[in-house]
């Protein structure tokens, strides 16, 4: 009965860990404008337990130029778009802030927009994106973002390093409890 006590408990305890450390995913359509130029459209999923009202996304110098915020969702959020300087030399960045109309735990908001001239060769691809903390300025959480999944194509989602670890390991402790019951 303990063990089986100990054992939900650590499940529990994983659960958590696996769903805290879950990252907002930031999804991306890019549409090609013509002639070198692109638009990226994100939407925002929140998966964490706190609201956003901040983020920021990174274009890296000599692959994007003359970034233009073509769109935000609503009034609300206010969109700057900073260029890739090579002078300094600095990645140039997109960052959205509301005041108002955060994107709440569950929600998902859509309507950010970027053109950008492409100076790279292919396609554009996905980006490293921060989402922020506007009280002190840092940043909660981080990633790249991921290209919007097709109605066709289903994604399976993937258990957490640290969950995985931990059924591992459980299953060792458990298979070396029984061999000592055993005996």
């Amino acid at each position: 009965m303990k063990f089986v006590q100990i054992t939900s408990k650590l499940f529990l305890l994983l659960w958590l860990l696996t769903n805290i450390a879950s990252a907002n995913p930031i999804y991306y359509e890019l549409t090609d404008i013509g002639g070198g130029s692109y638009e990226y459209q994100y939407t925002v999923d929140n998966q964490t337990l706190s609201p956003i009202e901040e983020f920021t996304i990174w274009f890296d110098l000599g692959l994007y130029d003359n970034l233009l915020i073509s769109a935000s969702p609503s009034l609300d959020w206010d969109g700057l778009a900073i260029q890739p300087d090579p002078l300094l030399p600095d990645d140039g960045f997109a960052d959205w802030l509301t005041f108002g109309a955060a994107i709440n735990p569950g929600e998902m908001l859509g309507g950010f927009r970027v053109e950008f001239d492409w100076l790279g060769s292919g396609t554009p691809g996905a980006q490293f994106f921060e989402i922020i903390d506007p009280e002190n300025f840092t940043a909660s959480s981080s990633g790249l973002t991921q290209i919007t999944q097709t109605a066709t194509s289903t994604s399976v989602p993937e258990p957490g390093t640290w969950a995985l670890m931990g059924v591992g390991l459980l299953l060792l402790g458990v298979r070396r409890f029984r061999k000592t019951i055993d005996k």
